[in-house]
């Protein structure tokens, strides 16, 4: 034997090695696609016995998944008829058993001179584990992404490309619809073009401390966007490679623009309030200032100067001494009784010494006196002989408040006045049989925001109910708590002027 035909020999015999111990199963096909040669990782793919498919054409039905037939067919006669040398897929096939496994396939066509096919040479591998791995990330994905855009929440995913680098690579829905920036306009671009500019200092702090510390970072943040500026609590997700390392972020926002501009009206609104109350209570002053100036000038004044011109009549023995002299006394008390009925308007009971009922039936026995109007006082606080001082002062005053109102106002010759508790209420009605008003048309004198305001402080509230030529009706409720015979207020709330 030759030295170059024992080389043949040996060469053959090694490729035959090498091809029987690949983990790729071999099947060798001739021009009419018959089965010419299957090595034995072939037929442990397949399950195969020995020989069994030897001299027979490939049956598509019975080796191909049905659904994935139509494209082997195509491979085959491309490669088949010469048009391809070499092609390569994945598709489904069955085994000798029926069951169904994902291929790769890698195929050959040796042509002669002629370019006619010779024989068609197959590499197959079973990669059915591998697909199915990538089909349930597939699904796990797909999954991910349907959470992703379903969410509520507006959600980002940034890309971090190092030194402070970031990149938006994908955002929800929500973010779209809550910011007004669309995906074209978002994807891809980095944050600067995106985040105003007067987010970036912030943001890159944020999001360079999440990738320092590897922790969830929570923050604030107020920015201008296409939609209006919008504010959000914002959450910074680090996502951590194979390698340990932080390539991308996740952020998350939770909308809270209506909450904030709710919250900021609510502050105007009380900014607005209390300047409406401050303005009311130095309003309220100025008219008793007034009111004091009126009756010292109209009033007190005058007598005084009639009693001086008198006294200077006696001196003069001009007239009957005696008999002017009775009358600068009287006219002196009379003035005394002016004055001490003055001060007792202008200043509070003696809250430690007198008892609520009887302040208030002092009260309502003198406008009684001093305006000729019938007032009917009513009390009726069951378990509560003894009162607290600043409940006491407030239902006092808007006693006062309201009656001098009807006396001003309503020309009512009756008033009823009643205070009563029920079931931890303090209820005050104020009822006259005067002219009324229209309480679409005024309701937020001075003297109704005082008693509003200083309701308030101890939590009560103010109603009122009046109508032209029936009379008006003011109703004040006041939660309180009765501890021992004392009734206190369940609430008290910081008084927002000093004295009102």
């Amino acid at each position: 034997m030759s030295a170059p035909h024992l080389n043949e020999i040996i060469d053959n015999l090694s490729l035959t090695y090498h091809l029987e111990n690949s983990s790729l199963g071999i099947i060798l096909c001739d021009s009419h696609l018959n089965i010419i040669y299957s090595s034995e990782k072939a037929q442990e793919i397949f399950g195969w016995e020995p020989g069994a498919y030897l001299q027979n054409p490939i049956s598509i039905e019975s080796m191909v998944y049905v659904e994935d037939a139509d494209k082997v067919i195509q491979v085959i006669e491309e490669i088949s008829s010469g048009k391809v040398l070499h092609n390569q897929g994945i598709n489904r096939n069955y085994t000798a058993s029926g069951e169904v496994i994902y291929c790769q396939w890698y195929n050959s066509a040796l042509v002669d001179d002629a370019r006619q096919v010779v024989n068609i040479l197959s590499l197959v591998q079973d990669v059915t584990l591998q697909m199915q791995n990538s089909l349930a990330l597939q699904a796990s994905e797909h999954q991910l992404s349907q959470m992703f855009n379903g969410a509520i929440d507006p959600m980002w995913l940034i890309k971090v490309e190092g030194n402070s680098r970031f990149t938006f690579e994908r955002i929800n829905t929500a973010f779209s619809k809550v910011t007004g920036w669309s995906k074209e306009q978002v994807i891809g671009k980095p944050i600067e073009s995106v985040m105003p500019a007067s987010s970036h200092e912030l943001v890159h702090e944020k999001y360079n401390e999440a990738i320092r510390s590897y922790r969830i970072i929570d923050y604030v943040e107020e920015a201008a966007h296409p939609a209006g500026i919008k504010y959000g609590e914002i959450r910074v997700i680090p996502l951590v490679d194979e390698n340990g390392n932080i390539n991308r972020l996740l952020g998350i926002a939770n909308d809270i623009t209506e909450n904030v501009l709710l919250q900021k009206k609510l502050e105007a609104e009380r900014d607005l309030y209390n300047r409406k109350i401050t303005y009311a209570a130095i309003k309220g002053q100025e008219l008793e200032r007034a009111k004091v100036s009126s009756e010292l000038h109209d009033n007190v004044n005058q007598v005084l100067t009639t009693v001086k011109l008198y006294i200077e009549l006696c001196k003069d023995d001009r007239v009957d001494s005696n008999e002017i002299l009775s009358k600068c006394s009287l006219l002196l008390n009379r003035t005394i009784d002016d004055i001490r009925s003055l001060s007792k308007q202008l200043s509070a009971p003696s809250l430690g010494k007198i008892n609520f009922r009887e302040t208030l039936n002092d009260l309502a026995t003198s406008i009684s006196t001093a305006s000729q109007m019938n007032v009917n006082l009513s009390i009726n606080m069951e378990n509560c002989s003894e009162m607290d001082n600043e409940l006491h002062l407030t239902i006092y005053r808007i006693v006062q408040e309201q009656l001098t109102n009807i006396i001003k106002y309503a020309k009512a010759s009756i008033v009823d006045v009643m205070l009563e508790h029920v079931n931890g209420i303090v209820q005050l009605v104020i009822k006259d049989n005067g002219v009324g008003f229209d309480t679409s048309q005024k309701t937020n004198g001075i003297g109704l925001t005082n008693m509003r305001s200083r309701a308030a402080i101890l939590g009560g509230n103010v109603a009122i109910e009046s109508q032209l030529h029936m009379g008006t009706k003011v109703t004040v409720q006041f939660p309180v708590r009765i501890i021992g015979d004392r009734c206190i207020p369940a609430e008290v709330t910081e008084s927002i002027y000093t004295g009102l």
